[in-house]
């Protein structure tokens, strides 16, 4: 498709804006609402350090309609991301959609629960106090609002944000014309877009504000891109990010894998047998989205 009808290729800096702009929105409503929520709560009496999670739930389903807008309107402009988005996700069957959804679950949770894993194992944790701080609220609240909020609704609008909107929008201001499909052209175009899915994992990390999450969501980051490339849809990114908080929320809560916990060695060797789990998938899941 012809670049110059993308309606973000006017100028760099204007399309610079276009993928900035959502996360600053983002930023706005979540702080104004939180805000909003925490003052109702105190009037009422309840603590809001306990309340924390239920708190934010609120706040994220407050901030899903705002992202909502920017993703609908950026699947229907004739942007080069979503015209190719198009193409992957009209050439997979039923069963391609169903086996992604399930692998890509699956590889969120293992590989994710790996990475946390490898992170125990160095000191970060233990330095990072803005760390320390996020890891209590996460896991405040209650269960029911840990499952709602941090398991469904916050994976749901960080990926309609991060990589329905800003990894998009990032391949659009990075990807240049490629009418002729050339070999040079689609090299270019490929290294575009594992330039975008870097750029936007640091973007993902870096805002998480503090050393740990951004090492974790950073590397996460990239593998939600690549899933939703895989996917042709983000629908591959959330189940992966749902997976990843999912499994962190139950090793908590219910204390499934203190067995692995116990002993160094043991718990040095199941993290290398989950980064070799979670490689299996993706090798499934490059097999499975292979081109015919």
């Amino acid at each position: 498709m012809n670049q110059r009808n993308n309606p973000y290729s006017n100028s760099a800096i204007f399309k610079s804006w276009n993928v900035i702009y959502p996360v600053f929105i983002y930023f706005v409503v979540t702080n104004l609402a939180m805000s909003l929520f925490a003052m109702l709560a105190s009037f009422l009496g309840a603590d809001i350090q306990k309340q924390y999670m239920a708190l934010q739930t609120a706040t994220v389903a407050v901030t899903i309609p705002f992202i909502v807008r920017y993703y609908q309107r950026d699947r229907k402009e004739p942007t080069v991301f979503w015209e190719h988005m198009g193409k992957e996700f009209s050439g997979k069957s039923t069963a391609q959609i169903a086996v992604n959804g399930l692998l890509m679950f699956l590889a969120g949770a293992i590989l994710g629960m790996a990475l946390n894993n490898a992170l125990a194992l160095t000191a970060l944790e233990e330095i990072s106090e803005g760390y320390q701080e996020a890891a209590g609220h996460f896991f405040s609240g209650g269960i029911f609002f840990e499952l709602l909020g941090a398991c469904l609704l916050t994976p749901f609008l960080e990926e309609l944000l991060y990589r329905g909107v800003v990894y998009g929008r990032l391949c659009d201001l990075m990807i240049l014309n490629n009418e002729e499909k050339t070999e040079a052209g689609t090299k270019r175009e490929k290294n575009s877009r594992m330039l975008a899915m870097v750029f936007s994992a640091l973007l993902f990390g870096v805002l998480h504000m503090n050393l740990v999450q951004f090492v974790y969501a950073g590397a996460l980051g990239i593998l939600l891109a690549w899933f939703m490339e895989k996917s042709g849809h983000f629908y591959g990114a959330l189940l992966a990010h749902i997976g990843a908080n999912l499994i962190s929320v139950l090793r908590v809560e219910t204390g499934l894998f203190g067995w692995a916990e116990q002993d160094r060695n043991v718990f040095l060797g199941t993290t290398v047998g989950l980064a070799l789990a979670g490689g299996v998938l993706l090798v499934a899941i490059q097999f499975v989205n292979r081109k015919r």
